[in-house]
Order: C-alpha cells, then sequence, then structure tokens
C-alpha cells in the first residue's frame, strides 16, 4: 500500500508541479473542455490529500466518533437509542456506512476517503452553478484556489471526515437546483420538488447549516411567486411541490422515531440540546471572532483575502474605466449575500471557533469568487482574461510554498499525518486497546467515559452507551441529569463487556478525575461498583471489566443479568 513519510519530496513536488499545469491549461480555455478540467481538477485534488487519506488514525476526534456510530449503527440502526451525534445529525453516520457495503472497513482511511467523495460532490454542483450564473471561465477560475486549499492544507479541519460535510454537500445541490430554477424558461415542478428534498435533508445532516437551507428556500419561494411566466395556479402547485418535497425526510424520519420510541430523545437530545449549544450567546462578540477563527487556516485566510481583493479590484476597474453599473439582480446577488451571512451566523453562533466550521463558507465563497472574475472579465479580451486571471491565481498558489519551504530549511515535518510506520491499512492499536482486546470478541460492545472514542475505532467495538464522548454527562449546563441517567440506562440495556475511565492525561476537555472521572456521576459509580472489576491503569485510562466476564473471553462464565441502581 501506499505510504508516506514526513517529507515526501519525490511525491510533493511533482503534485505542486500539476497544481501550475492546471492553471496554465484554465486561462486558456480552448485547450482544455468543462469536461476535462473537471476530471483533472478532482484527480489533482485526490493526489493533493492522497497523504492524508492513507492515514489511518484519527486527525480530529470527531471523526472516530461518527465512525464509532456508523459502526454501531450497522449493528443496530435506531438513531437515538444506539447512537447520539450530539451535534452531527444522523445523516453523518449512517452515510458513513455506504463504503462498508462495497467491503472497506469502518477505519480512518475509509473515513478520509468518503470525506473526499463529499468533497468532489460538494465543489462539483458548486462549480456547475457558477458556470451556469457566470460563464465557465469565472467558473473554472474560481474554483482552482478551493481544489488547492483544501489539497495543500495541513490543517486537520479540512481534512477529516466532519459533520459538516453532507449538510454542505446537500446544500452545494439545493444552489445549484436553484440557480437552475432561476436561469430556466419553464421552471420544473420536478426540479421544485428535488429542491425541496435535499433541503429538508440538511437539518438532518448538520442542524447548524439550516439558516442556509432557509436561505435557499426563501428565495425559491421569492422566485416562484415574483416568475411572471406562471400563472397563479402554477405558481401554487410550485410552492406545493416545494413544501411537500422540504417536509418529506422531515416527516419520515420523526415517523422512524416514534415507531421505535425514540422521538422525545430526538426532541430533547437533538432540537433542544443543540439549540442550547452555545460557548457564548453575544452574536455581535462572536463575530468579532471571526478574523482569528479565518486565521485559524492561512489558506482559507488569504482565500477570503483573495475574493476580497477581486472584489476591490472589480469596483476600481468599472470606476477608472467607466464601464456600465455592475450587473446585479435580486435572484443571484441577493441570493449570494443572504447566503454568505447566513454561513456567518452558522459558524459563529455558538461562539466556539471550530475551523471545520468555515465549511458553511465555501459555497458562498466561491460563488462570490466566480461573481467578482465575472465582473472583472466583462468586455475583456481572451488574452486579457489569461493574464488578469493567471496572475491572481499564481499570487494565491505561489503562496502556499512559503510555508512549505520554511519549514523544509528548519528541518521540520512537510506532512503532519506519516503512514510510513503504521503497517499498510492495519489500525495503530493504543495500550489501552490491546487491554481492551484480552477480555473482548467479536459483538462484545465498549463503554468509554470520557473523549476517547478511538479506543471504539481500534478494538472495532460498538459503544454500548449513546453518547461515546462524555463531556455533556459531565460538564455543567441544564441537561446534565439526563445524559447521566441516559448513559447508566444504556449500560443497563446493552450490558458492555469492558468499561473505560478515560479521564486523565491522554483524554480530550476532560483530564481531572477527581471531579471529572466517572464517580462524578452518582448513579454511574454505583452501577460501576456492583457490577464491574477494576482490572487496571493503562496510559492513565482505568479499565473496568464486568465481574460475570472476568474469565477468558472465549469461555465466558454464563451472563448474569444487570441489576439496575435507584
Amino acid at each position: 500500500m501506499l505510504n508516506f513519510d514526513t517529507f515526501p519530496i519525490t511525491y510533493a513536488v511533482p503534485v505542486y508541479i500539476l497544481c501550475w499545469l492546471l492553471l496554465i491549461l484554465t486561462v486558456w480555455p480552448s485547450v482544455l473542455s468543462v469536461r476535462w478540467f473537471l476530471i483533472s481538477a478532482f484527480v489533482l485534488l485526490f493526489l493533493l490529500r492522497l497523504p492524508s487519506i492513507v492515514y489511518n488514525q484519527e486527525i480530529d476526534a470527531d471523526e472516530s466518533q461518527i465512525i464509532t456510530q456508523a459502526m454501531t449503527l450497522r449493528l443496530d440502526p435506531i438513531y437515538f437509542r444506539a447512537v447520539d451525534g450530539t451535534t452531527g445529525g444522523p445523516l453523518d453516520s449512517y452515510f458513513l456506512i455506504v463504503p462498508t457495503f462495497l467491503g472497506l472497513p469502518f477505519d480512518y482511511i475509509t473515513a478520509h476517503l468518503t470525506a473526499f467523495l463529499l468533497l468532489g460532490l460538494t465543489l462539483l454542483p458548486l462549480f456547475a452553478t457558477a458556470k451556469l450564473w457566470f460563464g465557465p471561465q469565472a467558473a473554472r477560475v474560481a474554483l482552482l484556489p478551493f481544489l488547492w486549499l483544501l489539497g495543500l492544507t495541513q490543517q486537520g479541519d479540512f481534512l477529516h471526515y466532519s459533520s459538516e460535510l453532507i449538510a454542505v454537500m446537500l446544500l452545494g445541490w439545493a444552489s445549484y437546483l436553484y440557480a437552475g430554477l432561476v436561469s430556466s424558461a419553464r421552471p420544473s415542478l420536478k426540479q421544485i420538488a428535488l429542491l425541496g428534498l435535499l433541503l429538508g435533508m440538511v437539518p438532518l445532516g448538520k442542524l447548524q447549516g439550516t439558516p442556509l437551507a432557509g436561505v435557499v428556500g426563501l428565495f425559491a419561494v421569492m422566485h416562484i411567486l415574483t416568475y411572471s411566466g406562471w400563472t397563479l395556479t402554477n405558481k401554487s402547485k410550485g410552492l406545493a411541490c416545494l413544501i411537500l418535497g422540504s417536509s418529506l425526510v422531515p416527516i419520515a424520519f420523526i415517523g422512524f422515531t416514534m415507531i421505535y420510541n425514540v422521538y422525545g430523545d430526538f426532541i430533547t437530545f437533538y432540537l433542544q440540546a443543540n439549540l442550547n449549544y452555545s460557548a457564548n450567546n453575544d452574536f455581535f462578540a462572536n463575530l468579532q471572532n471571526l478574523p482569528g477563527l479565518f486565521r485559524k487556516d492561512a489558506g482559507f485566510d488569504g482565500l477570503v483575502k483573495l475574493t476580497g481583493l477581486i472584489w476591490l479590484v472589480t469596483l476600481l476597474v468599472h470606476g477608472l474605466t467607466g464601464r456600465e453599473k455592475l450587473n446585479w439582480n435580486w435572484r443571484v446577488g441577493g441570493f449570494l449575500l443572504a447566503l454568505f451571512f447566513a454561513g456567518l451566523y452558522a459558524i459563529t453562533r455558538t461562539g466556539s471557533n471550530y475551523g471545520h466550521y468555515l465549511f458553511f463558507l465555501v459555497g458562498p465563497l466561491l460563488l462570490w469568487l466566480a461573481y467578482g472574475c465575472h465582473q472583472l472579465l466583462l468586455g475583456s479580451t481572451i488574452r486579457h482574461q489569461a493574464w488578469l486571471t493567471a496572475s491572481l491565481m499564481a499570487v494565491f498558489l505561489l503562496a502556499f510554498s512559503f510555508p512549505l519551504a520554511s519549514r523544509y530549511r528548519q528541518g521540520q515535518p512537510l506532512n503532519a499525518y506519516p503512514s510510513d510506520q503504521q503497517g499498510g491499512w492495519q489500525l495503530p492499536q493504543s495500550a489501552v486497546a490491546k487491554v481492551i482486546r484480552q477480555y473482548t470478541r467479536a459483538g462484545d460492545k465498549l463503554a468509554v467515559w470520557g473523549w476517547r472514542c478511538d479506543y471504539y475505532v481500534q478494538t472495532q467495538l460498538a459503544q454500548g452507551v449513546a453518547e461515546n464522548h462524555t463531556i455533556r454527562s459531565c460538564f455543567n449546563h441544564p441537561l446534565r441529569g439526563l445524559y447521566q441517567r441516559r448513559y447508566v440506562s444504556d449500560l443497563l440495556r446493552s450490558q458492555p463487556r469492558v468499561f473505560v475511565d478515560a479521564v486523565g492525561s491522554h483524554n480530550l476537555w476532560m483530564r481531572d478525575r477527581a471531579t471529572q472521572g466517572y464517580e462524578s456521576c452518582r448513579l454511574l459509580k454505583l452501577f460501576i461498583e456492583r457490577h464491574y472489576q477494576y482490572v487496571g491503569l493503562v496510559d492513565d485510562s482505568r479499565i473496568y471489566v464486568r465481574r460475570d466476564r472476568l474469565t477468558s473471553p472465549a469461555n465466558p462464565r454464563p451472563a448474569m443479568p444487570l441489576v439496575a441502581i435507584h
């Protein structure tokens, strides 16, 4: 299997040269057709991300969480009973099951491949939208910096399988359908219904993406109502198709939760908990932190500045040359403006400032960049377009080489995700995972108190509790009591063979055993003391095994029913 060390010079340099080659071919559109441009673009994106794709360890803790949820849902497909994705929606976990039907395992390579696929399925409709509204040349130019950003970055927020990817992909296709609706002389009711269907799925991908879905839906309604080519009857049919389409998936999912008696959990642990989830409720204070969030990744910060520069140059050119006023109509310009501000709201509402929230600005920024390029190039000759676009994009691409060259001179790793020591497609095993395996066999369940979901992935054991990372059962908030009671109830239901208290020096967020260990939950403390036996401290994690399962996993004692603690 292909692998990479920390200095993959012989691979990185040729691929970086390919970035320049695609730029050269892009600014001369007659050389490369749109189809071949797209094929070349996505092959390049794959090659750029390949070192992180074959890295079979977690890039971000969130992907261990989602892999574990998918692994558990494959055995017990009832969401909110088997798993709770917390801020991530059900579709994130269910979608990660799909690759396993093709024979791929539940591991990080599969997750990274799936993340690449979702990125491709996001950029494709965004390119098509830009092409439809602003022409093929502007669309090509606008796509390039996003390929470089998402391919050349070492920032894990953009490389791991994150909970934003499904929602962003759905929003990309919804934007394309809206663009087709606006550009069509005879809008299709099927197209409107499909648009509604995609919008209705967004909250189940990531509730945080709902404001952007709301903008797309609102502008679709406004277009239907103001479209002069339709009679009142046709407009009524269009609105009905949009409403029915957007209601179908949510209604079906609510019905699903009612049938399996988890509707209350859906309301409490998904809607209520996420609406209450916020590190800072001051929206304007959160907005002031936005530049710092952009600077978490120099490439993304540069992309924002590039978009601003394109528009600044556009306005200057229009002012100095006396060109006509900027082409503007509310169906396009107003839509992009509203979509951008909805994206800003989505990423700043909670005040958490996670870098992967920036995915919600990928669509608006790409379309604004294409819009700016289109306005800038109006009336230009092909040769002028070539030099102008090449110079602007070349500066952005060149900027990626400076930090790489600096790190190389200082002897710092160029690749933060080396795979040359992981043994091919093998999952590296931590010391904790090795001990867990001594007491478990295939089909057993595991429960971890703390935030170490990688233990589930390494052992390939399904989670025995819905909340596989227990910050909501530990930290103080209005729903903590409900989370704790559910945690103990899940233990009673699933009877996991091994319980791990991972609170300690190697845990994420939860490191103070005195105040955050499992004993901080009284019911859990009593339950563990009654039914589990402490077997040792490994990597600062305490490992417990069910008392009736302490013999060899191959010859376990007969299971004894666990008794609830009141």
